[in-house]
């Protein structure tokens, strides 16, 4: 056999041979439903060809030794070759339009991303036409034809080959694609990204793992779901627990009778336990399906680190109420503080190469990191996207998402539990209306939102607070807080007003009281000590604490009395979901709900907030000075309903989506437009790190010292703090800059203050 390396030290036909193993084992994971006889014919058509351009001089002479290579880097390059010859041979064999579509979308992407529509047009204008010309003269159509068995020479691949390629893509690829409903086109886009998914995993496990075919056997772990009973035992006799336990009686009724995967919701009251309910949901469903011969994966998606500490514990507590050793086998988390570690035994590059395929049987992960790996077309993401399909996902606290996603992520879970047999649960005390047609788990759910009566939201917006007054009234207030040893929540809309009233606060703290702590919560405190300080607060003693929106949604906390600064509707309920929240007092228990403005007359809130949100909370409150918790769900069914009408709920986003079209990251439809901003490492809350990034710099290897940077990225987001600045911001004068990072001074932070920055250390120009 002619000689046609794909790697150093690998064969051509070894490789091909190895990625269709590695991808039959993969797809042995997956349903037959999911892996149908249409995904599985089409796999093996990317298997042969997604490496087919690797039959050039140019890339031979690179591959047998890649750092001596001084030649035209495009000239070496495989993919547009690839691309080419996978157009001429579907045009030769008369493939269907959409196979065609996709296969060469995935030959030409599997590098880098899956490439838009547009960019398959590539092949025949721009600069590609030269180097395919020059690639084309040095083809060794013999020896591909032997290592892949794709006979080459009967193409015609004299004059312009590539503008053939393009006229087919033209006149008979394109127009069946574009063709599609909306639908179909979603549709056909996630069958896309499913063999994609798969061809990415089997590419590089063989590369990253050296025991392949152990890396590819999946081992089941079994959770039991007893052990969500066994931990939760039997609870104090309160009326919270017998809510609590009524939602799991009904819960487990309604799971009995699922017999089909699809999209459910459970909306229950805050403080109803609804991490153990939906792990209920999740387990129970879970062995069910394992009696049919497949046991579904699991995904547990978050908004906030905060609250995934706080459910990663939770699911630590039951394996460890299992008699189980918590490794990456049971469940990995996926976030941007994660450790990156597996198991023990496991070499370094292996075990990042399971961190990032999510090779586990629970993934707890962001928001973020689940709709990149339905979305993004970045090849780091899609590796992931298989694992979305046999799933059961939930998602909680899904009112935290931009209505500009609604539309999108609606579709696409619908067309994702379509070809992917996923099940999908929703869950929030505020459920907007996403998915009109999910399936809740408690269908009369108002009644449990009647029986719960912990606290009042009590409105003081006839007029509107200037933050000194506000500082001023607080204080005033503090000494009777401390005296009946309350615990006292004030979330303000923005760092610099929180920082205010905390300073306030903290002026001249009576001796008596110096056992009751004041803690600060905002993104001016790093993650580190943000966690360190919900774990205090959790323990239930007297103290007060002033926070930014990071302790909202999803934090189980428990205070006597919150005031809250103007903010959407659903943002107030989230917070009142603080307040009383295991019913302890006798009465219901007040949050305070003010409308705060800074020195120059501008409300927070509109800093911070869309104008339709505010606008339609100030059109329900207006009326209105009270509303008792057991009358909330009323209010909260016509807030989302009044935001549906107005708001755009990104229907142009999801046809963009579907047309592949060019639009905007998901980073960006999350979090909107990022302005300019500085992220300083508090070093010295973890002091060993300068000298890991210092080894890791000194690494020769570039892909070896890239990879000892990642893993030491959750370290770094833990003691990081960031600011945006407007212009004449020298991060100098606060920071020293170390290998690409800025190692904040230590006069600059503390914990109790968190980043600390006066006016004349910065010119007066720091945005907080």
């Amino acid at each position: 056999m002619t000689k046609l390396k794909s790697h150093p030290d690998l064969q051509l036909s070894e490789h091909i041979a190895q990625v269709k193993s590695a991808i039959d084992s993969l797809c042995g994971w997956h349903s037959k439903s999911v892996v149908s006889p249409e995904i599985k014919a089409l796999i093996q058509k990317v298997v042969s060809l997604h490496d087919i351009g690797k039959g050039t001089k140019a890339f031979q002479e690179y591959i047998e030794n890649p750092p001596a290579y001084t030649g035209d880097p495009m000239d070496k390059a495989h993919t547009p070759m690839s691309l080419l010859l996978t157009l001429l041979i579907s045009r030769e064999e008369k493939w269907e339009a959409l196979e065609t579509m996709s296969v060469s979308a995935i030959v030409f992407g599997h590098h880098k991303e899956l490439p838009l529509a547009e960019r398959l047009r590539e092949i025949g204008i721009g600069a590609l036409p030269k180097t395919l010309k020059r690639q084309i003269a040095t083809l060794q159509a013999d020896g591909l034809n032997q290592h892949s068995g794709l006979d080459i020479s009967r193409l015609n691949l004299d004059g312009r080959p590539w503008a053939e390629a393009l006229k087919y893509l033209d006149n008979s690829v394109v127009p069946k694609f574009e063709g599609l409903s909306i639908e179909d086109a979603i549709i056909f886009r996630l069958k896309t990204q499913l063999l994609f998914s798969l061809l990415l995993e089997a590419d590089k496990a063989l590369l990253a793992v050296k025991n392949p075919q152990t890396y590819l056997q999946r081992e089941i772990k079994y959770w039991n779901s007893q052990w969500v009973d066994q931990k939760i035992g039997s609870p104090e006799d309160t009326p919270v627990n017998k809510i609590r336990q009524s939602l799991r009686i009904t819960l487990k009724s309604q799971i009995e009778k699922i017999e089909r995967t699809g999209i459910f919701s459970l909306t229950a009251p805050t403080g109803s336990g609804k991490t153990m309910l939906s792990a209920t949901w999740l387990l129970k469903l879970r062995e069910k399906m394992s009696k049919k011969g497949l046991c579904p994966k699991a995904i547990i998606v978050l908004p906030f680190l905060s609250v995934i500490d706080q459910t990663t514990r939770e699911y630590e507590s039951l394996l460890t109420t299992g008699g189980q050793e918590a490794d990456g086998s049971w469940f990995l988390t996926s976030h941007s503080l994660s450790d990156r570690k597996y198991k023990q035994g496991l070499e370094e590059d292996v075990e990042h190469f399971f961190v990032d395929t999510w090779r586990t049987e629970l993934t707890i992960t962001t928001y973020d990191q689940f709709l990149m790996a339905l979305m993004d077309t970045k090849t780091r993401y899609q590796m992931r996207f298989h694992n979305l399909c046999d799933s059961l996902i939930v998602m909680d606290e899904v009112q935290s998402l931009p209505c500009k996603l609604w539309k999108p992520l609606e579709e696409l879970l619908r067309c994702l539990v379509k070809i992917g047999n996923s099940s999908v649960l929703l869950m929030s005390a505020t459920l907007p209306a996403i998915i009109s047609d999910a399936k809740p788990l408690v269908e009369d759910y108002s009644a449990y939102f009647e029986e719960f009566n912990r606290y009042k939201l009590q409105f003081r917006l006839q007029e509107k607070l200037k933050i000194n007054d506000f500082c001023n009234e607080v204080f005033n207030r503090r000494d009777e807080w401390l005296k009946n040893n309350k615990r006292v929540l004030i979330t303000l809309n923005t760092r610099k007003s929180a920082r205010l009233v905390r300073d306030k606060l903290a002026d001249d703290w009576p001796r008596e009281f110096s056992n009751i702590p004041l803690f600060f919560l905002s993104a001016d405190v790093t993650p580190k000590d943000r966690l360190d300080i919900i774990k205090t607060i959790k323990e239930d003693n007297p103290c007060i604490v002033v926070s930014t929106q990071c302790i909202e949604a999803g934090v189980d906390i428990d205070m006597n009395f919150v005031i809250r600064d103007f903010a959407p509707f659903d943002s107030l309920i989230q917070i009142a979901g603080r307040c009383n929240r295991n019913g302890r007092l006798s009465h219901p228990a007040t949050v305070e709900v003010v409308d705060l403005n800074n020195e120059k007359g501008k409300r927070y809130s509109d800093m911070v907030y869309d104008d339709v949100h505010l606008q339609i909370t100030q059109q329900l409150t207006e009326e209105i000075t009270e509303i008792e918790e057991r009358d909330i769900l009323p209010f909260a069914d016509r807030y989302f309903e009044m935001l549906t009408a107005k708001k755009n709920t990104g229907i142009e986003h999801l046809k963009k989506f579907a047309r592949w079209e060019e639009d905007k990251s998901v980073k960006e439809l999350l979090r909107g437009e990022e302005r300019e901003k500085y992220t300083f490492l508090v070093i010295k809350q973890d002091p060993e790190l300068k000298d890991e990034m210092s080894k890791a710099n000194k690494i020769d290897d570039r892909w070896k010292r890239r990879e000892a940077w990642r893993a030491m990225a959750g370290r770094i987001a833990k003691i990081s703090v960031s600011v945006y600045a407007k212009r004449g911001f020298d991060p100098q004068d606060i920071a020293t800059e170390y290998l690409g990072q800025w190692i904040l001074h230590d006069r600059f932070y503390s914990t109790d203050k968190g980043l600390v920055i006066d006016d004349d250390s910065t010119g007066g120009v720091l945005i907080l």
